[in-house]
């Protein structure tokens, strides 16, 4: 009898565990795209662990100076810029050429990048590269918003990026360790790499191809047209107009703003503070967060369906900002010390699900106005990729690494608070999707209120 009744309640158990790391039920169409999404989010995985590491090949086989090492990053933050211009574009029209044509492109990119000798245009081509990756992403969560029916969009989101996860920390650690590997033939060993980053990337994109027009998703989103009654002069700026909108964006960016002010420094705390060797380093800010992100960002991304996108950022920043907290406080202290970076691992998956797949779902109207808002909230996220480093650069010349972790983590806690506040005082509304089957979290008289 006592056997008989602990089988259920067994079965029940790995059935829940289960559940994290496996997408929702999804009917047929949405069951066959997540196939074909999920290996394209696998191989473009492998491409984006290879190509991670470019700035050290540049600095180990090209003699990359400090300078010519800031290129990439100017230029990804060129490219959220660009994405207010192709959200536009692509408003009322079909999304997927949007992004195909620069992944291809950047496929490409790799290919020719396998055979250059120049730090400078070595960078210059991986810069190019983000420029395409922003500039497609204002198409992602309306890709979503097409194919997966409304309450799966967040777990679906979360569990490619999963999986995503370990693979490129897997090809990542066997990019670098190829490397290190052949120190006499580093030039040949980063042809093949990169060759190999390419080719993975083409194939990604040949199963992205496969993905549905029209899914079990939204209509309105497959078929996106601009309502004569409430089109503008102006329709790219309608997102600024949306007072909700705008508050979410307030409250990213200082979130945004007090991540990057302080992300910077980790790398060089536990190398030059905590006086960490490369395996420890290696194992404190890709492994462990990986890791942690794969064991428990699928039972994260789940609760999202079910819950505001306030309560869900609130959660996802106080993650975020328990990282640098915990590491400025007790930097000798291993338990603590483990402790923030296993946080930090869910919370970039949280924060990437929400910030690239889902989050605008919550505002936008299905229709033209899903890339609008995406591109916006892009725009807001180049500005803090922009002024963040800056002011850390500024910062780190009158006090230390520790104090711009404490500064910077606080920050994050105090967005983690604002996000709650908020949902808090819209905690009678139910703001999981904004398809037509409701109004979301707000009313039509505070959307379109000064």
């Amino acid at each position: 009898m006592e056997t008989t009744g602990t089988a259920p309640a067994e079965a029940a158990w790995f059935a829940g565990l289960a559940n994290g790391f496996r997408p929702p039920h999804l009917p047929p169409t949405s069951r066959r795209a997540f196939r074909f999404h999920m290996a394209y989010t696998l191989l473009d995985a492998v491409f984006a662990g290879i190509l991670g590491i470019a700035p050290v090949m540049a600095v180990k086989a090209m003699n990359a100076t400090d300078v010519q090492l800031q290129v990439p990053l100017s230029m990804a933050a060129a490219g959220l810029f660009a994405s207010v211009i192709t959200g536009e574009a692509m408003a009322t029209r079909r999304k997927k050429p949007f992004v195909l044509a620069p992944g291809f492109a950047g496929a490409i990119s790799a290919l020719v990048m396998a055979w250059m000798n120049s730090a400078g245009w070595f960078l210059a081509v991986s810069g190019v590269i983000s420029i395409f990756d922003f500039g497609m992403r204002p198409a992602i969560p309306s890709i979503v918003r097409i194919i997966y029916p409304p309450n799966s969009r967040s777990h679906v989101s979360g569990v490619l990026r999963q999986y995503a996860s370990v693979v490129f920390l897997c090809s990542t650690l066997a990019s670098a360790s190829l490397l290190a590997a052949a120190p006499l033939h580093v030039r040949q060993v980063i042809r093949l790499e990169l060759t190999c980053a390419g080719l993975a990337s083409l194939a990604a994109y040949l199963c992205f191809l496969q993905l549905p027009d029209r899914g079990d998703g939204s209509l309105q989103e497959a078929n996106p047209i601009d309502d004569p009654l409430t089109r503008t002069a102006w329709p790219g700026l309608a997102p600024f107009r949306d007072r909700p909108f705008r508050r979410y964006m307030a409250i990213f960016f200082v979130f945004a703003f007090a991540n990057l002010f302080h992300s910077g420094v980790v790398p060089a705390f536990l190398a030059r503070d905590m006086g960490l060797g490369y395996m420890q380093v290696t194992l404190l800010l890709h492994i462990i967060p990986n890791l942690s992100a794969f064991a428990f960002g699928g039972y994260l991304t789940a609760w999202f369906d079910r819950t505001s996108i306030w309560r869900s950022y609130s959660l996802v920043t106080l993650l975020w900002g328990l990282d640098p907290v915990l590491l400025a406080a007790a930097p000798s202290f291993w338990p603590t010390v483990i402790a923030a970076r296993i946080a930090r691992g869910p919370a970039t998956l949280g924060s990437i699900v929400i910030s690239f797949f889902t989050g605008v779902h919550s505002f936008a109207r299905p229709g033209s106005d899903t890339t609008r808002y995406m591109a916006a909230f892009s725009c807001v996220n180049g500005i803090a990729r922009l002024v963040a480093p800056m002011a850390a650069a500024f910062m780190l010349g009158y006090i230390s690494r520790r104090a711009v972790l404490i500064l910077g983590g606080l920050g994050v806690l105090a967005a983690s608070a604002l996000f709650y506040r908020t949902d808090s005082r819209n905690d009678s509304s139910n703001d999981s999707t904004n398809d037509g089957t409701n109004d979301s979290m707000i009313s039509e008289g505070e959307r379109a209120g000064a």
